[in-house]
């Protein structure tokens, strides 16, 4: 009995490393990916008869699970001990409880039908994971290919969700070959799964014609600001005069990219012209005829309470908080608020519904607490040209991005400050995101970030050129303004309410075959 215990912990242990090793930057060796659930899901399999099979599976579920999220994200750290706690015990649960509904659900089918339940479970998981107050979807499954572009050219048609279902897909079948060593059936079926994609991918490889598009000047900031020792200690004009000191060189025609929250003079947005920031940036943008799209934290007044997560103030009116995207063209300006939140830093879950939560949240310096969002993804315009913001956090979404380009967005523009984590793999692998939404919408993509890494991607998810981490510069470059819709703009993250769907159906047939038997 101890020995067989030892060998499920065994296996618990290899599933968690392998998910670890193959994550971007955490080992970076994808192809473990495609055999990294076999241990855990053969341990399912063996305590399916077993008494108290379900708590068993969820136990070493979560010890499998619990490696793979501190060894991919345990930089968070670095930024918030209470947030990384948060992060690595509460999203272990709920990747192994999602599991572990699975295998309640099917633990009596056959073992084709119990796998596919479990996998089902997961890639649902991951797609409510998208969608919820806890959304934490970086260890997404089909985030494993951002450093291997060249495999999923396809995302154009699936979106990450895709990669999600090549991979539990390879692992379903790698564990039906365990088990059934003698059919050659599976095995064929193994490397056909696992080599049809990157044949797609190959085929679809070629690059776009952009020479038709128009093209745009772009000047990327990376002004190299320490959040923790200058950002906020810094007279804000002074870090204005800076970064304007940077790009001036560069701006004749041009759109100057500079990073999240670059403007630290915080101001109402309608007094936005009053501000010694708007006046400095005026005159440099005004004279060159340039323009520009840089993060600010930026508040609103309302007369009476606006969102739930309005403040109130002395007098009787309201206010929010924004992390703001501030674009900056013709004398005109518009502003566009983040809205998928860093949870604990800029959001805290559930407190629409229970307030007093609001008191927990951290303070990485600026504001704290939940800020105001908006209703629906944004572009800014200017004459016959879109640009996507795409603030921070939000570059890992690509439903959201989709959107955007739904919208008429031609150029992707992330602006984030990655300084947070210090010189860590989380930088790398939000950085490496920024493939997948080139691929997903066929856009290119600007990346500006304060500390590093700035960069520019083509529309096939190749890095062109890049400003390395704790390095203070510019990147210049000139880009196609891209139009048109992929299948995946289109259509968005169809995929998770396939698995759903099915899901469910698989559920009503489990319980149909149990009720004749």
């Amino acid at each position: 009995m101890v020995h067989m215990f030892q060998n499920k912990l065994l296996l618990s242990v290899l599933s968690g490393l392998l998910l670890m090793v193959s994550f971007p930057f955490s080992g970076s060796i994808t192809p473990l990916v495609f055999v990294a659930w076999i241990p855990l899901w053969r341990i399912g399999l063996e305590l399916r008869e077993t008494k108290r099979g379900g708590l068993k599976f969820f136990g070493f579920a979560y010890l499998s699970l619990f490696i793979f999220n501190l060894g991919t994200t345990w930089w968070i750290w670095n930024s918030t001990t209470g947030g990384a706690v948060m992060a690595f015990v509460c999203n272990t649960l709920l990747m192994s409880g999602a599991l572990t509904i699975g295998f309640i659900l099917f633990k009596k089918s056959s073992p084709m039908l119990f796998l596919g339940g479990l996998g089902l479970s997961w890639i649902s998981f991951e797609f409510l994971h998208l969608n919820w107050e806890l959304s934490w979807p970086w260890l997404t499954m089909g985030n494993y290919f951002s450093i291997h572009p060249s495999w999923v050219q396809w995302y154009e048609y699936t979106g990450t969700l895709g990669g999600s279902f090549w991979v539990i897909s390879v692992n379903i079948l790698g564990v039906l070959i365990l088990i059934n060593r003698k059919s050659r059936q599976y095995a064929i079926t193994f490397i056909s799964i696992l080599s049809i994609p990157l044949l797609i991918s190959f085929l679809l490889s070629n690059k776009a014609e952009i020479a038709k598009y128009p093209t745009q000047s772009v000047v990327i900031l990376q002004p190299n600001i320490d959040p923790y020792t200058e950002k906020f200690n810094i007279d804000p004009a002074q870090q204005v005069e800076s970064m304007l000191g940077l790009i001036r060189p560069y701006l004749h025609n041009t759109l100057a990219i500079g990073p999240e929250t670059a403007i630290q003079e915080a101001f109402i947005e309608k007094d936005f012209k009053q501000t010694r920031s708007y006046k400095l940036l005026d005159e440099s943008l005004t004279s060159t005829n340039s323009s520009l799209l840089i993060g600010a934290s930026t508040f609103q007044l309302f007369d009476q309470k606006h969102s739930a997560v309005s403040k109130s103030l002395p007098n009787g009116t309201f206010y929010e908080s924004y992390n703001t995207a501030l674009f900056m063209a013709n004398k005109h300006q518009q502003f566009i608020h983040k809205s998928k939140l860093v949870l604990g830093v800029e959001k805290i879950p559930f407190s629409r519904w229970l307030p007093f939560l609001e008191q927990l949240s951290i303070d990485n310096g600026g504001t704290s607490g939940s800020l105001g969002v908006e209703s629906e993804p944004k572009v800014f315009r200017n004459e016959d040209h879109s640009y996507a913001p795409i603030i921070c956090y939000e570059s890992i979404y690509g439903a959201f991005v989709a959107e955007q380009c739904n919208k008429g967005a031609q150029l992707l523009c992330i602006i984030t400050n990655d300084g947070w984590w210090g010189n860590t793999p989380g930088y790398r692998q939000h950085n490496q995101f920024a493939s997948l939404r080139a691929i997903e919408t066929r856009k290119f993509v600007v990346r500006s970030g304060n500390t590093g890494i700035s960069s520019v991607w083509n529309s096939q998810g190749e890095c062109l050129k890049q400003l390395g981490y704790d390095t203070k510069g510019v990147l210049t470059a000139k880009v196609p303004l891209i139009k048109g819709k992929t299948f995946y703009v289109r259509f968005g993250d169809y995929l998770g309410w396939v698995s759903v769907v099915v899901f469910l159906i698989l559920v009503v047939i489990r319980f149909r075959i149990q009720k004749n038997v």
